[in-house]
Protein backbone atom coordinates (compact mmCIF):
# COMPACT_ATOMS: atom_id res chain seq x y z
CA UNK A 1 0.00 0.00 0.00
CA UNK A 2 2.95 2.49 1.16
CA UNK A 3 4.48 1.33 -2.20
CA UNK A 4 1.15 1.88 -4.20
CA UNK A 5 0.94 5.45 -2.30
CA UNK A 6 4.97 6.56 -3.35
CA UNK A 7 4.59 5.96 -7.15
CA UNK A 8 1.86 7.93 -7.54
CA UNK A 9 3.34 10.71 -5.74
CA UNK A 10 6.01 10.57 -7.98
CA UNK A 11 4.78 10.15 -11.19
CA UNK A 12 2.11 12.52 -10.48
CA UNK A 13 4.33 15.41 -10.36
CA UNK A 14 5.63 14.98 -13.35
CA UNK A 15 6.71 17.71 -16.37
CA UNK A 16 4.62 18.80 -18.81
CA UNK A 17 6.28 18.40 -22.01
CA UNK A 18 4.17 19.24 -25.59
CA UNK A 19 3.77 15.67 -25.88
CA UNK A 20 1.65 15.85 -22.93
CA UNK A 21 0.27 19.88 -22.34
CA UNK A 22 -3.10 19.00 -23.84
CA UNK A 23 -3.70 16.22 -21.86
CA UNK A 24 -2.53 18.15 -18.52
CA UNK A 25 -5.14 20.68 -19.68
CA UNK A 26 -7.82 18.34 -21.08
CA UNK A 27 -10.50 18.71 -18.45
CA UNK A 28 -11.87 21.59 -16.29
CA UNK A 29 -10.56 24.84 -15.49
CA UNK A 30 -6.64 25.20 -16.29
CA UNK A 31 -4.77 28.80 -15.30
CA UNK A 32 -1.62 28.72 -17.45
CA UNK A 33 1.75 31.01 -16.89
CA UNK A 34 4.09 30.72 -19.36
CA UNK A 35 7.58 32.24 -18.71
CA UNK A 36 10.86 32.63 -20.16
CA UNK A 37 14.31 31.87 -18.74
CA UNK A 38 15.82 35.29 -19.43
CA UNK A 39 12.83 37.23 -18.36
CA UNK A 40 13.78 39.12 -15.02
CA UNK A 41 10.11 38.03 -13.07
CA UNK A 42 10.36 34.26 -14.18
CA UNK A 43 9.83 33.11 -10.58
CA UNK A 44 7.74 35.77 -9.41
CA UNK A 45 4.42 35.72 -7.66
CA UNK A 46 1.81 34.49 -10.69
CA UNK A 47 0.29 38.32 -10.85
CA UNK A 48 -0.15 40.58 -8.50
CA UNK A 49 -2.63 40.25 -5.84
CA UNK A 50 -3.78 37.78 -2.92
CA UNK A 51 -5.26 34.60 -5.46
CA UNK A 52 -1.82 33.19 -5.48
CA UNK A 53 -0.23 32.34 -2.66
CA UNK A 54 2.91 30.71 -3.73
CA UNK A 55 2.70 28.83 -6.91
CA UNK A 56 -0.42 26.71 -6.08
CA UNK A 57 -3.87 28.07 -5.52
CA UNK A 58 -7.66 27.10 -6.52
CA UNK A 59 -10.83 29.39 -7.55
CA UNK A 60 -13.39 27.33 -8.21
CA UNK A 61 -11.31 24.35 -8.45
CA UNK A 62 -8.88 26.07 -11.00
CA UNK A 63 -5.63 24.68 -11.88
CA UNK A 64 -2.89 26.40 -12.02
CA UNK A 65 0.51 25.85 -13.87
CA UNK A 66 3.46 27.75 -14.19
CA UNK A 67 5.64 26.45 -16.94
CA UNK A 68 9.09 27.40 -18.98
CA UNK A 69 9.01 28.03 -22.75
CA UNK A 70 11.91 25.95 -23.49
CA UNK A 71 9.49 22.89 -22.19
CA UNK A 72 6.94 23.65 -24.45
CA UNK A 73 8.08 25.24 -27.62
CA UNK A 74 5.55 23.57 -30.10
CA UNK A 75 2.70 24.77 -27.74
CA UNK A 76 3.93 27.91 -27.99
CA UNK A 77 3.95 28.43 -30.88
CA UNK A 78 0.41 26.97 -31.80
CA UNK A 79 -0.92 29.20 -29.57
CA UNK A 80 0.98 32.22 -30.77
CA UNK A 81 2.70 33.35 -27.41
CA UNK A 82 5.30 35.91 -28.15
CA UNK A 83 5.46 38.00 -25.04
CA UNK A 84 6.45 36.16 -21.90
CA UNK A 85 5.38 36.10 -19.31
CA UNK A 86 1.91 35.09 -20.59
CA UNK A 87 -0.94 33.59 -18.90
CA UNK A 88 -3.85 31.50 -20.16
CA UNK A 89 -6.76 30.61 -19.34
CA UNK A 90 -8.34 26.92 -20.71
CA UNK A 91 -11.60 25.56 -20.51
CA UNK A 92 -11.67 21.85 -21.30
CA UNK A 93 -8.81 21.97 -23.20
CA UNK A 94 -9.61 25.14 -25.12
CA UNK A 95 -7.90 28.61 -24.91
CA UNK A 96 -10.84 31.19 -23.43
CA UNK A 97 -8.57 34.06 -22.34
CA UNK A 98 -5.05 34.76 -22.71
CA UNK A 99 -3.43 37.86 -21.46
CA UNK A 100 -0.04 39.11 -22.65
CA UNK A 101 3.32 40.90 -21.16
CA UNK A 102 3.80 44.17 -22.52
CA UNK A 103 7.01 45.53 -24.37
CA UNK A 104 8.79 45.93 -21.35
CA UNK A 105 7.87 42.23 -20.07
CA UNK A 106 5.49 43.76 -17.42
CA UNK A 107 2.11 41.82 -17.40
CA UNK A 108 -0.36 44.09 -15.57
CA UNK A 109 -2.88 41.80 -14.26
CA UNK A 110 -5.07 41.57 -11.43
CA UNK A 111 -6.77 38.77 -9.12
CA UNK A 112 -10.50 40.49 -10.47
CA UNK A 113 -9.08 40.54 -14.01
CA UNK A 114 -8.62 36.77 -13.58
CA UNK A 115 -11.64 35.64 -10.90
CA UNK A 116 -14.10 37.74 -13.21
CA UNK A 117 -12.71 35.70 -16.13
CA UNK A 118 -13.27 32.29 -14.60
CA UNK A 119 -16.69 33.42 -12.95
CA UNK A 120 -17.71 34.15 -16.95
CA UNK A 121 -16.81 30.89 -18.43
CA UNK A 122 -17.75 28.46 -15.69
CA UNK A 123 -21.48 29.81 -16.09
Amino acid sequence: MRLLLLLSLMFSQQQVTDQNFYGTIFSGMHLVRVTADWSENNKQEFYQGKFIVTGDSSYHGTTITILPSKNIPDTIRKLRIRNFPSVILFKDGKKVKMWKADFDGKLDLTTEDVKKAIDWHIR
